[in-house]
């Protein structure tokens, strides 16, 4: 099985680095690494293109520069049309891989190859590489021990974002037909859109109780720099089609986006669709709370 591995990148060199680096020293090689780099110098084309004319590297390695800046979503789907191997797996350039990650979920689809989606936990990382506190993190997205394998379905798996941002691996086909939404349609929630849009179509999907990425906490991240993620998110798990069958995940989580997708609408002068999330079910427990008090008088007085 060939795996194509898909960098975006803007502007960050020494993040890119590690990335590259990371995937270079799998004990699983990937067939090829593909960079699209949306940055304005040529750090990273100097770089890429100095490891490209190395004898030593051990994959191929195909650099793409935009003269125009694409944006993430736009490059993501650039790199999949140009992408050749079996397996898609996306890599954010802040981010990188344990050295057995790709061994650790090709062996999962060799073992079953009608697996389709796989991927394991994640560890966060600060600006320095440095582990940060991680207490409850992949609780949080039901990536335990007790969930391995086929334990949620497709579309819970996305709805509860079980399913990462990225590190994971896909069929490249079904990542060809998919592709990623634009970002007037999706705003920050581009990974988490095309996660739903994924397991919505019911493939078969495994989790592996295993440590495969390391997701950096970054300064830069569009978390910390007027994200709408949580608002766009809690909008398409709520038009989302799901019935539960025992526990109701989509339920869970909509309860656990509702403030945060309050506050961003609000930001984003959304503030009819804040006032609905307020008083909606998802919502309705916790307007008496300290917090509730809070979100309704940014309702009412700050926006």
């Amino acid at each position: 099985m060939k795996i194509s591995v898909c960098i975006p990148t803007y502007n960050r060199l020494d993040f890119l680095q590690e990335a590259v680096s990371s995937c270079l020293s799998q004990t699983f090689l990937p067939y090829e690494v593909l960079i699209g780099d949306d940055s304005k110098n040529d750090d990273s084309k100097n770089y890429i293109e100095s490891l490209i004319n190395s004898k030593s590297t051990p994959v191929i390695i195909r650099y793409y520069k935009h003269p125009i800046s694409l944006g993430q979503l736009a490059n993501v789907n650039s790199l999949i049309d140009k992408a050749e191997g079996d397996k898609f797996v996306l890599l954010h350039d802040d981010d990188l891989f344990f050295p057995d990650a790709l061994e650790t979920m090709i062996n999962v689809c060799r073992k079953d190859n009608s697996i389709q989606v796989v991927y394991g936990k994640q560890l966060l990382i600060g600006d320095d590489g440095s582990d940060v506190d991680n207490t409850g993190f992949n609780e949080r997205f039901f990536r335990t021990k007790k969930y391995e394998g086929h334990i949620l379905t497709s579309a819970e798996a996305a709805i509860v974002q079980q399913f990462p941002n990225d590190g994971y691996m896909i069929d490249m086909k079904i990542v060809k037909d998919l592709k990623y939404g634009k970002k007037e349609s999706v705003g920050n929630a581009g990974d988490f859109d095309f996660g739903l849009r994924l397991g919505l179509k019911n493939l078969k999907f495994y989790y592996v109780d295993h440590f495969t990425a390391k997701y950096r906490i970054s300064n830069e991240s569009v978390a910390r720099n007027g994200t709408d993620s949580a608002y766009q998110s809690f909008k398409l798990i709520a038009a989302a089609p799901y019935t539960p069958k025992g526990f109701d995940y989509k339920a869970h989580i909509l309860k656990t986006k509702a403030p945060m997708a309050i506050v961003q609408a609000l930001r984003k002068g959304r503030k009819k669709e804040a006032f609905s999330i307020y008083f909606s079910k998802w919502h309705g427990n916790k307007i008496f709370t300290l917090g509730g008090i809070k979100r309704f008088l940014l309702l009412i007085f700050k926006f």
